[in-house]
């Protein structure tokens, strides 16, 4: 019969015979990549990109620095207003007429920033060193930037679009209670690049951010064809010169923005798109001069402040503003060091936001169109 001491025993016993004490307890390691990914996924948007691509704000002249070279410095560009016409019907012996104008449109910046922190011991005692640890901070500062800035386009065009409809449009029916065009016909795209062309549009291609109900739509009538009962192709045409009875849309995008983080008309829930030809706004990026000329401290270590500039790490295009200081910090209360040092960051982007100017009041190039019963 066993008494508890002898149970005892046999048990510690047994555990010493089955190597316990050696045991690969509490494995610690790094998850995998694809595993770990899901956590700080990202938005799926091509708003950031597409803004990218449309940076000139000044003919050849791509570089905003070399203009704007102080945070004092307003910034202006200039450009002709359209000349109504005269009605003449006959020639005069002595024409009379009045001089054109132009306008001045400034640019007005804004500023994204993120901070974070790393601390120079942090990888000691830690799965994961401090290069992963660092690399982490920053990479989730940019997904952060690049969340914002994409929000921010979006916003910015919603808040842009056309108020202006021009009289006797075919085919849809413009709100302006919405500021939009709604369609109530089963070819929307066919019916969204006539309107374009009614607006004189019709020699441009024209870029599309559709919310996803809308994208269902185009990615739906896309793929009607010859083999199905109604072939809707003509809408889609991309090649050859723009003109009547061709579907102008080089690029058509699904906006998960619109909708939901970019409210719309609680009205227009079976789709709606932001339409817009090529050239529609300039999104234009600048930096201070203290994050990249020379006589500032680039240095991140010892007790001082220093400035540089970092690229995103996954679009080459976007540069960040970048400042960094350090400081002793006792670490030890939290599984830390007592003598450690804590590295502050900030990383930022600093934007100005233009839509095309154009001089009828309340009209611009970007159109939103909607699906209504």
């Amino acid at each position: 019969m066993f008494t508890t001491h002898s149970i005892t025993s046999l048990f510690i016993y047994l555990t010493m015979a089955n190597y316990v004490e050696s045991n690969l307890l509490a494995f610690q390691g790094e998850m995998l990549k694809g595993l770990a990914s899901h956590e700080v996924r990202e938005l799926v948007t091509m708003a950031l990109p597409y803004a990218l691509k449309n940076q000139q704000f000044y003919q050849n002249l791509y570089d905003i620095r070399s203009i704007k070279e102080s945070v004092q410095r307003p910034v202006y560009g200039y450009q002709f207003n359209r000349i109504a016409s005269t009605g003449g019907t006959g020639m005069t012996t002595f024409p009379t007429g009045t001089l054109g104008s132009a306008t001045q449109i400034p640019l007005t910046f804004v500023s994204f920033t993120e901070t974070f922190a790393t601390y120079n011991v942090s990888g000691l005692d830690n799965v994961f060193d401090f290069i992963k640890i660092a690399g982490n901070e920053f990479s989730q500062a940019m997904r952060n930037i690049r969340t914002r800035l994409s929000t921010f386009i979006v916003q910015s065009l919603y808040t842009n679009r056309t108020a202006y409809g021009l009289p006797g449009l075919k085919g849809a029916n413009f709100n302006p209670a919405t500021n939009a065009f709604e369609i109530t016909n089963a070819t929307p795209w066919s019916t969204i690049t006539s309107i374009m062309r009614q607006n004189s549009y019709g020699g441009n291609m024209y870029d599309v951010l559709a919310d996803p109900i809308m994208f269902q739509s185009f990615e739906f009538s896309q793929a009607q064809g010859t083999e199905n009962a109604t072939n809707l192709a003509y809408a889609f045409v991309k090649q050859g010169v723009p003109g009547p009875g061709k579907g102008r849309f080089s690029n058509v995008w699904e906006e998960n923005n619109l909708g939901t983080t970019v409210p719309i008309e609680v009205a227009y829930t079976n789709g709606t798109a932001l339409v817009m030809p090529e050239n529609a706004f300039a999104f234009v990026p600048w930096m201070p001069a203290n994050y990249y000329k020379p006589g500032f401290s680039k240095r991140f270590d010892g007790y001082e402040g220093g400035y540089g500039t970092i690229g995103d790490d996954r679009i080459p295009e976007l540069q960040y503003q970048l400042f960094g200081w350090n400081t002793q910090t006792d670490t030890s209360g939290s599984n830390g060091y007592a003598q450690g040092q804590t590295q502050s960051w900030q990383i930022g982007i600093t934007v100005a936001w233009l839509t095309a100017y154009l001089s009828n009041a309340g009209e611009t190039p970007i159109y939103q169109f909607a699906l209504v019963p």
